[in-house]
């Protein structure tokens, strides 16, 4: 029985700024910032989350939280036991676990553990990492045994603190369903599995990553941004990294206000999916910028259960 769950990603224009440190592909130390308003606090996502789209369980993001030392990853906490939810995932964005500077992936490797750590006390079912990122200027065509060694040490200190360790095609090398598919195999399922990201494949990441870092990431009509691409690798992956999937992200970029859902068609990879038999949660995430994000979340839960021939979750 699949479990639906949302994520707190898919409402990020209505918790106050974002912001991102990351190095880009020329090696550039960057800060970006997305100015939203504060509407709401994380921690109140859970209640509104079961109360508007009527899921019991629920993912969040790292960097949705002010660092690992922040209060309001408790009353996140708090949230879920008062409300009855369930934590299936936290994502965990840091550092950069594929870079080629020792010194600094030691740091790294040490401030996911801290994430870990702390995400761990909540009880979720996985915790999820990064392989690499998509402005990483360091992308080796094999597999690094220091990426290898780095997952199987995050995977065991998981493992350590009562969860289980994910990574996710979430572009760069990652988004190639061969590449990620070695890194599986290498790593081994003891110590790591996989969150498929259905719409974080190259054919869809190569626009997503150009615009974020040309600034106008939530500018422009994502319907359009992603008009006429040929969408055939991306089926090709899923139907690739199926059979590794132990969650699966429910992406669509854009909802229209007729109602279509995209870029991705999600009656067709959730079909690719089921055909491997996978029966694991999927948790839905509205990656589109503008209108109601509830609505729009709640548009593609409404034909998840459609496929998945639910009247409820």
């Amino acid at each position: 029985m699949n479990t639906l769950s949302a994520s707190s990603y898919s409402i990020r224009e209505q918790l106050g700024p974002l912001v991102f440190d990351f190095t880009d592909p020329q090696g550039n130390d960057v800060h970006f910032e997305l100015p939203y308003p504060k509407l709401l606090r994380v921690s109140e996502f859970p209640a509104r989350a079961r109360d508007v789209l009527g899921v019991e369980a629920v993912e969040t993001v790292a960097f949705q939280f002010n660092g690992v030392d922040d209060p309001e990853i408790d009353a996140f906490a708090e949230a879920l036991a008062s409300n009855g939810i369930r934590l299936v995932n936290a994502c965990i964005d840091a550092g950069d676990l594929l870079g080629a500077d020792e010194a600094k992936r030691a740091a790294d490797i040490e401030l996911n553990k801290r994430w870990i750590e702390r995400f761990a006390a909540l009880s979720p079912q996985f915790v999820r990492v990064n392989p690499s990122s998509p402005f990483n200027p360091h992308q080796p065509t094999t597999v690094p045994a220091h990426l290898v060694d780095t997952l199987g040490e995050l995977g065991a200190f998981a493992k350590e603190h009562g969860t289980r360790l994910l990574v996710e095609n979430h572009g760069g090398r990652s988004s190639d369903p061969v590449w990620m598919r070695s890194l599986l195999v290498a790593v081994g399922r003891d110590a790591c599995g996989l969150l498929l990201d259905l719409g974080n494949f190259d054919a869809i990441m190569g626009p997503t990553t150009a615009a974020f870092l040309d600034g106008a990431s939530e500018a422009g009509d994502p319907a359009d941004v992603y008009a006429g691409i040929d969408l055939t690798s991306v089926y090709d992956g899923i139907e690739a990294l199926a059979d590794r999937a132990e969650l699966v992200s429910l992406k669509a970029h854009y909802v229209t206000q007729d109602g279509a859902i995209g870029p991705v068609d999600l009656k067709r990879a959730l079909g690719i999916l089921l055909e491997h038999g996978y029966t694991g949660p999927l948790s839905l995430e509205y990656e589109g910028h503008g209108g109601d994000p509830w609505a729009k979340s709640a548009a593609i839960l409404d034909l998840a259960k459609s496929v998945l021939g639910k009247e409820d979750i």
